[in-house]
């Protein structure tokens, strides 16, 4: 009798199993493709979600900066020619740390010991929270609590005996209203609030002392003006007067916009004389009377309209002069014309060598000039604000992506793994059939594992790499048609290239856990069983 010999069964290698799971991806093109559309679908929804939450979060850190860059020279104009309100100090105070300029300059101004304005900080965190509470309550729930009382005044109204119990018995009533602190820490903080009071009005004062001595520096310049040439002597003695003024990187940055905003008043003014507003009038083909400061600007929008205007203004100054040389000389015989050789002194004065060489500069370093006119910068302005509303709350919740914005990208994770996991269930559980006939042909458990394990990643790829593709542009778009052009250069590539990785690696792996449950379950079937599974 021949004896028979049970030899192991072959096992193929990881390069044949991953030939033979492409083969049978090619063979089934339909059925893959649909599986591929479902898991892209998937990815992109969660790309989508994610990309929005990652440019709203660099958007709105953008527009804070741009908007606090903008205001830079007026808050300075303002803090250098008025010592502020009680309100004021108090904001200024409560958004300040102990290791900020303000906190420390404040303290100077005030000359304050450092447990005295650690005092004030804290008065001033607690004074400012309750005035924001006050502030966020309708009309009628306002006047029922304090009345007509406002800013400060709340406080002293709050510290009169009629006027709390007014507040305690109002707000008993008010089961929807919640104050931010209790009653006996309210009641702590009114019976301090005289000292308060009295430690702010040292504020005012110590500022009011600097602004005296940074007057006397200013020496009769507009503070537009001084504020140019922070730079210089002006710029150091607003830190002598006890300004937390950096000449490092406040200073440079407040003299170059005060200078913008100069340059644009001179040019405005060099529009108002009659030379020029014939010359625009003729360009623009309209009467005199019709030319205005925007269309002025408009011509200053390109390098050649620019040129033009610059060539244009010093014949206008030539003509000028030759006029008054005229007019005085006819003035010594006639003793006439006073008044026009004043204005045209003026004019003279305003549209001087120096308005032409700033004109140059401006049009050689930010052309097209209209970076400066006024329409563009309200319409910066009007952007940045509407940027401002839709960014609200970003900067707080999970990964800074805003409360908002972290539940709808928790809700798209979850889209996304039951999306993903059903498409690979039908994709295993539709195959029992084959997974009998290969079982039958001699594959292993651990082959037919490993193979639809290795299927499963292909098709995450592949499905990853479209939806994550698929998702950012339409987050990309849904952000371009919110915020328009102007904050392209906020998108956060490299945190967009990183969450589209992320969201490809979550494909897969998905696609692949989601495929072992059912195919170890079809593996383990006996090949008969596995033939009679619908």
């Amino acid at each position: 009798m021949k004896p028979i010999q049970v030899a192991d069964q072959p096992r193929l290698g990881l390069l044949r199993t991953t030939r033979i799971t492409v083969d049978g991806i090619r063979y089934r093109l339909f059925r893959t493709s649909v599986t591929v559309a479902v898991i892209a679908m998937a990815v992109a929804f969660l790309m989508n979600i994610l990309s929005e939450s990652l440019m709203k979060r660099a958007v709105a850190h953008d527009t804070r900066e741009q908007i606090a860059r903008m205001h830079t020279v007026h808050d300075w104009a303002a803090r250098l020619t008025r010592p502020g309100t009680p309100e004021e100090i108090i904001a200024s105070l409560s958004r300040a740390e102990e290791h900020d300029a303000v906190y420390r300059e404040t303290a100077a101004m005030a000359k304050l010991t450092p447990e005295a304005m650690a005092e004030l900080h804290r008065s001033a965190r607690e004074a400012a929270d309750i005035l924001r509470f006050f502030d966020d309550l309708d009309y009628a729930r306002r006047r029922a609590l304090i009345h007509a009382a406002s800013g400060a005044g709340i406080f002293e109204r709050l510290g009169t005996p009629t006027g709390f119990e007014q507040f305690k018995t109002a707000l008993a009533g008010m089961k929807s209203v919640r104050f931010i602190m209790r009653l006996n820490d309210l009641t702590r903080f009114l019976s301090a609030w005289p000292k308060t009071l009295a430690r702010i009005e040292q504020v005012r004062q110590g500022r009011a002392q600097a602004i005296r001595n940074v007057d006397a520096a200013r020496g009769g310049r507009t503070i537009l003006a001084a504020l140019a040439e922070t730079g210089g002597e002006f710029g150091q003695a607003v830190r002598d007067a006890g300004f937390a003024f950096d000449a490092q990187v406040t200073a440079p940055g407040v003299a170059d916009r005060a200078q913008r905003i100069l340059d644009q008043r001179r040019l405005e003014k060099s529009a108002e004389s009659i030379l020029m507003l014939q010359a625009i009038a003729q360009r623009r083909n309209v009467v005199p009377t019709d030319v205005t400061v925007a269309m002025m600007w408009g011509l200053l929008r390109g390098r050649r309209a620019a040129t033009w205007y610059r060539g244009r203004l010093g014949q206008s100054i030539d003509t000028l002069k030759t006029e008054n040389q005229k007019l005085a000389r006819e003035s010594e015989e006639l003793k006439k014309n006073d008044e026009q050789i004043r204005k045209n002194n003026e004019q003279i004065k305003l549209n001087d060598e120096k308005t032409k060489e700033n004109l140059h500069t401006i049009r050689e370093k930010l052309v097209p000039a209209s970076d400066l006119t006024p329409e563009r910068h309200r319409n910066r302005e009007a952007a940045l604000a509407r940027a401002e509303r839709l960014t609200v709350g970003m900067g707080r919740g999970w990964m800074g992506l805003g409360e908002r914005m972290g539940w709808l990208l928790f809700v798209s994770m979850l889209v996304c793994v039951i999306g993903i996991s059903n498409a690979m269930l039908m994709s295993v559980t539709e195959r029992f059939r084959e997974i009998a006939t290969m079982k039958c042909l001699g594959a292993l458990d651990g082959f037919i594992m490993i193979m639809f394990v290795l299927e499963s990643c292909f098709l995450g790829v592949v499905g990853g790499l479209i939806g994550a593709v698929l998702g950012s542009l339409i987050g990309l778009g849904r952000m371009l048609a919110a915020f328009g052009t102007t904050f392209m250069a906020s998108v956060p590539v490299v945190d967009l290239l990183a969450a589209m990785i992320v969201a490809v690696g979550l494909g897969v792996v998905l696609a692949a856990v989601a495929a072992v449950y059912p195919s170890f379950k079809a593996a383990r079937l006996a090949p008969m069983e596995a033939m009679r599974v619908e």
